[in-house]
């Protein structure tokens, strides 16, 4: 793990999350050879990733797929879930591999095969921090056929058929937030957090919170939360989230 101690405000902020040191250190010496970006930090895994997001808040963080420690979509949906405005960009090797359908199960913002060139990878970072999607252009039917034949050749569960916004409340719900808090955190009325509510709830087949609750811990979470525990994967408890895990205080004095 490593944080770089100045930042010119002026740049792109880059966390590079992969496990390969030598395409690491050739990612930031490219990137910031570039003017445009800064590397202000560096991991070895998702966990890492993870904790160093919460820390640096980057602009962008390029994930490397697989990556070893955790799941790395696991590390996706817990930064999404405390960030919901972060830009990540998938680093692969593969063309038709299921990483690649990440960007639009996962809402991922880029897509990018390692194979790439350099200033494909540049160009992905710049249209994420505007807010758009990227995919490596040699990858976007791959994407598309894939996605679409794996859409319509399977009957979605009912936890599939929940949008990302309903996915995400219910997730926040999950573990114990208030609607006035899940609102605040996302920057929406509460009552569009009451209308995401009864349209998750109604979707399950369910009447209330406590059915769904029971729902949810019969037939799997997709949102890395142990239904028994109350614990998500990344090992923090869902009551008072943030920097008081044990694991991120412990990294957090390593750093």
């Amino acid at each position: 793990m490593h944080i770089t101690e100045y930042v010119d405000e002026y740049k792109i902020k880059v966390l590079i999350a992969e496990d390969q040191a030598l395409l690491r250190s050739s990612l930031k010496v490219y990137l910031e050879t570039q003017g445009s970006c800064e590397v202000v930090g560096e991991a070895n895994d998702s966990r890492e990733a993870m904790l160093l997001f919460r820390y640096l808040k980057p602009d962008v963080v390029l994930l490397g797929l697989p990556m070893p420690g955790m799941d790395g979509i696991v590390a996706v949906r817990s930064i999404r879930r405390d960030f919901p405005e972060a830009r990540i960009i998938a680093l692969t090797p593969h063309r038709a591999d299921k990483s690649l359908h990440a960007v639009l199960d996962y809402d991922m913002d880029g897509y990018v095969i390692k194979t790439s060139t350099p200033e494909d990878l540049l160009t992905a970072i710049q249209s994420v921090c505007r807010g758009e999607t990227h995919v490596s252009p040699e990858s976007t039917v791959t994407l598309i056929n894939g996605y679409l034949r794996r859409r319509y050749s399977t009957k979605p569960t009912q936890l599939e058929m929940l949008t990302t916004r309903e996915t995400h409340i219910l997730d926040l719900v999950l573990s114990g937030m208030k609607n006035k808090e899940i609102a605040k955190k996302l920057l929406i009325s509460t009552r569009t957090v009451e209308k995401h509510r009864d349209n998750f709830t109604k979707k399950l087949g369910k009447q209330n919170l406590r059915q769904v609750r029971e729902f949810v811990k019969a037939h799997g979470t997709p949102f890395g939360i142990d239904a028994d525990t109350g614990i998500y994967s990344d090992g923090v408890e869902t009551k008072g989230r943030g920097m008081e895990s044990s694991s991120e205080s412990n990294t957090m004095r390593r750093i």
